[in-house]
């Protein structure tokens, strides 16, 4: 049993960020220089609003699978929210958080065949979250708020669409339960309760659920009893669950270091993968500590997030994704595939390992400034991309094709330079602009057209003299590859600054 300080729960902070570098302020006020200022965050002068924190690329994107990275970033004096970026490491969407609250879990799925995001927000603290879960479509319109009972109950780790128009979620609640299998435990002991539940996206009613501290002993925990009894006994902390190929509930708990199968008819354990009651005999290297993101793959192998952190010693131990082919027959289970840290540490927090159409694997990293990489299916690293502070982590991270057009309008500021007109314009979240073609005059009524540019990252700037550098007026219009106007930005006037 490891030592409490050894394996440090999943804490994702409620907190709010405190202030920026007092240099990226001052850069702000001033903006004598047109390009934003980069720090933990960066700053677009088209959108003070929104602050996502600065991403490094590594390793550059080479045979890559197609589409964006999603991420919800999170820690190191930044602002929280859901975060898509590109190769570059470019944001192009960002969503904060509300105040007081915590964005994570950001993914893209399908609702009825279409491709939505979905993301959880409320409160979380302690490795537990209290809030609801969002389902976007591709112009940023919320289609559903979920959550049991639409009581904002709903716990961040797990938000899984079904084919039948419901929701797989995880709630935690407090309640009196006997501990008396663990040494040291007591009958009526303050145990974190564990619910598997199956929400209907239009009701929030609870269609199935499945009491996972009932179904599981105290027994099988790794984890030792809190040391004060105000803090509820989580010994089993479920981070994930999905649908098996049968149609039946897989199910990750992090502290019983177990995958659980459930019949979702019977609600009884079919199996059990990993941890001290394993119905498998795990193979060389095949053995999982603090795992998160379990799924069965179309192969029919099981693949999850190996945190690896272990009893015993983990110096020179790293976290990896893990692949374990089972054999029913002679119940074993053994490694198919790995894709290891590049960095030696040991991530004892979050994480998750996602396969891509291509064959390539995605990992994201979890609790460390290491964020996200993208394997072949051989293990070498094609791409890998690092928050600005190595403070900043997010919860799990995703690739995906994404195709999304806001309904509101680009944004655009102007300043006056000489005898110049410098622009900057910005369109969070849209994914078609191919270019952008300003529009100036003497009044709102007078535009015409100025200079065009190719889109150059989330904020691209324009810049034009002669006829028009006298204009007082200016738009932005935003152009798909073939030269169609998407969206045109409200008029503005020229300023001396921004």
């Amino acid at each position: 049993m490891p030592a409490p300080s050894a394996v440090p729960p999943h804490r994702p902070s409620s907190r709010r960020p405190g202030r920026r570098a007092a240099a990226v302020t001052t850069a702000l006020a001033g903006l004598a220089a047109l390009a934003p200022v980069a720090d933990a965050t960066t700053i677009y002068p088209s959108r003070p609003d929104l602050k996502p924190t600065t991403v490094r690329v590594t390793t550059p994107a080479t045979n890559t699978a197609p589409g964006y990275v999603f991420t919800t970033p999170k820690g190191g004096g930044i602002d929280s929210g859901a975060m898509v970026f590109d190769n570059s490491g470019s944001p192009v969407w960002f969503q904060p958080a509300g105040k007081g609250n915590s964005i994570l879990d950001l993914k893209p799925q399908l609702l009825d065949g279409k491709p939505v995001i979905t993301y959880w927000e409320g409160g979380a603290l302690r490795g537990y979250g209290f809030g609801a879960f969002k389902v976007l479509d591709q112009n940023f319109r919320v289609l559903a708020t979920v959550s049991p009972d639409g009581k904002r109950q709903a716990d961040f780790h797990e938000f899984t669409l079904t084919p039948q128009g419901t929701a797989l979620l995880i709630s935690y609640k407090p309640v009196r339960q006997s501990t008396t299998a663990v040494k040291g435990g007591k009958k009526n002991d303050l145990v974190m309760r564990n619910t598997i539940q199956e929400v209907d996206l239009k009701t929030n009613k609870v269609v199935w659920d499945w009491v996972s501290t009932d179904a599981v002993s105290p027994k099988e925990s790794y984890l030792p009893l809190p040391a004060r009894p105000e803090v509820a006994y989580d010994f089993i902390h479920a981070n994930s669950v999905n649908l098996d190929s049968d149609g039946n509930v897989l199910v990750s708990a992090r502290h019983t270091h177990t995958i659980y199968k459930i019949d979702k008819k019977t609600k009884k354990i079919v199996w059990k993968l990993g941890g001290k009651d394993s119905s498998y005999k795990m193979g060389p290297g095949a053995a999982f500590h603090w795992q998160h993101d379990a799924h069965r793959q179309p192969d029919g192998t099981i693949s999850l997030f190996d945190n690896v952190s272990s009893v015993l010693n983990d110096k020179g131990k790293r976290s990896k994704g893990l692949v374990l082919k089972l054999d029913d027959a002679k119940r074993t289970a053994t490694v198919a595939r790995q894709f290891v840290n590049p960095v030696t540490k040991i991530n004892n927090t979050q994480g998750n390992l996602q396969a891509l159409p291509n064959g390539n694997w995605f990992v994201g990293w979890g609790g460390t400034g290491d964020n996200v990489s993208e394997f072949s299916p051989t293990g070498q690293q094609l791409f890998e991309a690092k928050y600005a502070s190595t403070r900043t982590e997010s919860y799990r991270a995703y690739r995906a094709d994404w195709t999304s057009q806001p309904l509101s309008a680009p944004k655009a500021v102007a300043r006056r330079s000489s005898r110049s007109v410098a622009v900057r314009v910005s369109w969070n979240g849209a994914t078609t602009v191919a270019a952008w073609r300003a529009v100036g005059g003497a009044s709102a009524t007078s535009l015409v057209p100025r200079q065009t540019v190719p889109r150059a990252g989330f904020e691209t700037l324009l810049r034009y003299g002669g006829p028009g550098g006298g204009d007082k007026i200016v738009a932005v219009e935003a152009l798909d590859a073939a030269g169609n106007v998407l969206s045109r930005s409200k008029p503005v006037a020229v300023g001396t600054d921004y």
